[in-house]
């Protein structure tokens, strides 16, 4: 009977007995024009005084609003009174502090026991916005620094004590208050660089098996020779027409322009240029320059990356017999991206920044096949880069003695099986570190003048739909986020940069 009471006493009180952490959150206002016109104020610092390791900047959207998880226990806060703190750029401003009672009754009833919600409803301060925001670099910076300070110890607080924060922080708060908020101005230098999204160095492969409204005909094409000087010039000595020139853009970041021209009955020759662009925010580390009092570090969360890489090529294709063709296509390759250099941060201003440009340009030369052995079969090869020239395999910090790179060379094939309206064809690219992906496509002429084609990869699931009407094509192609372009996002996340066109003329 004792062991049943104590159960039942157990699983009655329970639910008090879970350990709850007290979570605040508020909203931070400054008037913008008149004091009857507010909004909230972004890039200001709140600071809980017993627990700065948990301080948080103003967010942009909601403006204003802030949250943090004081890793405390309601136990340890009930019936207390706590100290949050304001840095903004207002050197004096009486709002600095807000002194909150912390009770179990504010909170309001939420599906997670383990947290409680302490809300400041409304902090107002009566000052301008432009007074009171701080530059963002500031405040990233201000906040590197007060995270680091030591927490104070609750256990040590008696029933009616404040916890107002440790002697370390509120010397740091008033130094902070006296020199305003750029005490870490001047400048500093890249010291580190997170690691990104985009790839460096692979847009040719990229362009062949993802980008392409031919897929899986790259290597081995038939119907389709838009792109043969690029991938396999070998074929264009097959091709039906006396000469062509293609377009197939999105536009945004992606450009293929190339054409041939059959000289005589033996010797063809094609022309062409790819450009891929791309661009991202990356975190960046920055540290104070040498001759400084101190190293303070700078941590930023969006330093701006772009790269442009850029491919023109001349295609000479020499038919052997009528089964049997060879090419060449002698190419030249740029890399042109930014590295992150410097940051000067200047009061009244979001700081600076000073990047390196560094460009690559590179030659090589492909030398490709294509055989018939029937009639209704196609192959194609075409090695590629043999001379292995390397490209920069990402961005990197200024006086790298070993940057990264990566060779380039590698081998693709292709087949293609015919019948009647269909085209069945496959791609795969094989580099030094083994299959780079595979691309599998169909084809078909539904009337004259018409050509429709589908296709897909296999590991990156990159797929496209194509139309091409007499002259003009306009297609789908998904790469699976393989581009990145993040700078200028389209409204639209089914279209953004997917929506390709162009146009093919023969004579």
């Amino acid at each position: 009977m004792k062991t049943f009471l104590v159960l039942l006493v157990t699983v009655l009180y329970l639910p008090a007995l879970v350990a709850q952490d007290v979570i605040i959150k508020g909203r931070v206002t400054c008037i913008v024009q008149a004091p009857s016109s507010t909004k909230g104020a972004e890039n200001v610092i709140v600071v809980p005084s017993f627990v700065p390791s948990q301080s948080t900047i103003t967010a942009t959207s909601p403006t204003g609003y802030f949250e943090f998880n004081t890793r405390t226990d309601l136990s340890l806060l009930q019936d207390k009174q706590v100290n949050v703190y304001l840095v903004s750029g207002c050197r004096d401003c009486r709002e600095s502090v807000y002194r909150l009672f912390v009770s179990e009754d504010q909170d309001r009833q939420n599906k997670d026991d383990s947290k409680s919600y302490v809300t400041i409803s409304r902090w107002k301060t009566q000052q301008a916005c432009l007074q009171l925001e701080m530059p963002p670099l500031v405040a990233d910076s201000l906040l590197t620094v007060i995270v680091q300070q030591t927490e104070e110890d609750l256990s040590e607080l008696g029933a009616a004590t404040v916890a107002s924060g440790t002697p370390a922080l509120l010397n740091l708060l008033t130094s902070i208050a006296s020199v305003g908020p750029y005490s870490a101005g001047g400048t500093f230098l890249a010291s580190g660089l997170d690691p990104g999204k985009i790839s460096y160095g692979e847009f040719l492969s990229a362009s062949a098996l993802y980008h392409t409204g031919n897929m899986g005909f790259n290597f081995s094409p038939g119907r389709d020779f838009s792109e043969a000087a690029f991938w396999n010039p070998s074929a264009l000595a097959f091709s039906p027409a006396q000469g062509q020139v293609s377009l197939f853009t999105n536009i945004k970041n992606q450009v293929k322009l190339g054409g041939h021209y059959r000289l005589n009955e033996r010797i063809s020759i094609g022309v062409g240029g790819i450009l891929v662009s791309q661009d991202e925010f990356r975190d960046a580390t920055y540290i104070r320059s040498p001759g400084e009092p101190d190293d303070e570090r700078v941590r930023i969360d969006s330093t701006h990356r772009k790269l442009r890489e850029i491919a023109a090529q001349i295609s000479p294709s020499f038919k052997v017999n009528k089964q049997l063709s060879a090419g060449v296509s002698l190419k030249s390759v740029w890399q042109d991206f930014d590295i992150p250099d410097l940051l000067e941060l200047i009061p009244d201003t979001n700081g600076e920044f000073y990047d390196i440009k560094i460009k690559r340009q590179v030659f090589d030369l492909d030398l490709s096949l294509s055989y018939k052995p029937t009639k209704f079969l196609q192959l194609g090869l075409n090695a590629m880069n043999l001379l292995d020239s390397e490209l920069y395999s990402d961005a990197f910090l200024p006086g790298n003695e070993n940057p990264p790179v990566r060779g380039t060379r590698a081998l693709g094939l292709g087949a293609n099986y015919k019948w009647v309206r269909f085209n069945f064809g496959a791609d795969v690219i094989l580099d030094e570190n083994g299959i780079y992906d595979a691309a599998f496509g169909v084809n078909y002429i539904p009337m004259n003048d018409v050509l429709i084609s589908a296709g897909i990869s296999a590991l990156q699931k990159s797929h496209s739909l194509s139309v091409r009407l007499r002259n003009f094509r306009l297609a789908y192609v998904d790469d699976r986020q393989w581009l990145i372009n993040e700078q200028r996002k389209g409204r639209s996340g089914m279209l953004n940069g997917r929506l390709y066109g162009g146009f093919t003329f023969t004579f």
